[in-house]
């Protein structure tokens, strides 16, 4: 097993509040936010884990109340590391959040994976409004429609639990954290490092390390989940990582200073965090373009 892999920044918030990053960090202002994803490729495969939104769809709503600027379609983004969408053959969806499931429609020769207890759980959610309504303002209701239509079509492929998906990389549950059905992955290089893909279990290494790196887990500010549950995953995803900095978060702007990276002109920047024996850089890393 040889794998590459990059993640992909596809837009900014420039002002998320600490209290959305950290829970209890009510008053602590704001700090920029990165959207990304990752894409892995190897072993005859070409992987997303999670696909961002899409603004020619109903997610354009979530972009604008979100304040989220500089957004980059998939085609152009995935250009940047030589790749099309209609390349990607499987795509990790996370969790159903519009943010990381919501470009669905940019990949039609994929085959998605997503824990059935997340499609079932945010269904459930949309029909109890308006009892969970304050839990669930990242949850597009087009986006689980076309969930629906894509399982009904045979193209997702529902999970209940943990799953080997390729030799060398595994999908693992992270239910009643961030949201009630979420999953996380676990790629492993070629000398045996672990990198985990952590979804949005966490949106920065300090919620791993500390803020300000000042130690002791610190839990994300916004879920459906328990909290609880929460502090448990930080703890199981910094074990099977091994090291912080292979943890892969993609709301963190730190990655591309803890990694080779490239920032691209329009202000979207690349990390390369594993690259297969023999394979060249594909983006000339700390290199402005």
């Amino acid at each position: 097993m040889s794998y590459s892999m990059w993640m992909l920044e596809y837009s900014h918030c420039l002002a998320q509040p600490m209290g959305c990053i950290f829970y209890g960090a009510w008053n602590a202002g704001t700090r920029a936010f990165s959207y990304s994803y990752v894409y892995i490729e190897g072993n005859g495969h070409k992987i997303l884990v999670d696909i961002g939104h899409d603004n020619n769809s109903s997610n354009l709503h979530y972009n604008e109340i979100n304040d989220i600027t500089d957004y980059q379609y998939p085609d152009a983004v995935l250009a940047k590391v030589g790749v099309r969408p209609e390349e990607i053959d499987t795509v990790v969806l996370t969790h159903a959040h519009y943010d990381h499931a919501g470009a669905m429609r940019w990949f039609p020769n994929a085959t998605f994976y997503l824990q059935r207890r997340e499609l079932e759980t945010s269904r459930e959610a949309l029909e109890a409004s308006p009892l969970f309504d304050s839990l669930i303002g990242a949850l597009d209701p087009s986006d689980i429609s076309e969930l629906e239509r894509l399982a009904t079509a045979g193209r997702l492929v529902l999970l209940d639990g943990p799953l080997e998906l390729l030799p060398g990389l595994e999908i693992k549950t992270a239910w009643d954290t961030h949201t009630k059905g979420g999953q996380y992955a676990v790629l492993n290089d070629h000398i045996g490092n672990p990198w985990v893909i952590t979804g949005d279990a966490m949106y920065s290494y300090g919620n791993a390390e500390g803020i300000d790196g000042k130690g002791g887990y610190v839990n994300i500010g916004f879920g459906g989940g328990s909290g609880w549950e929460g502090l448990l995953l930080i703890d199981e995803l910094v074990k099977a990582a091994g090291d912080t900095s292979r943890l892969v978060i993609v709301h963190e702007s730190e990655t591309f200073t803890r990694h080779p990276s490239r920032l691209f002109d329009d202000g979207l920047s690349v990390a390369e965090l594993v690259l297969a024996p023999g394979e060249a850089s594909r983006i000339n890393a700390n290199e402005t373009r």
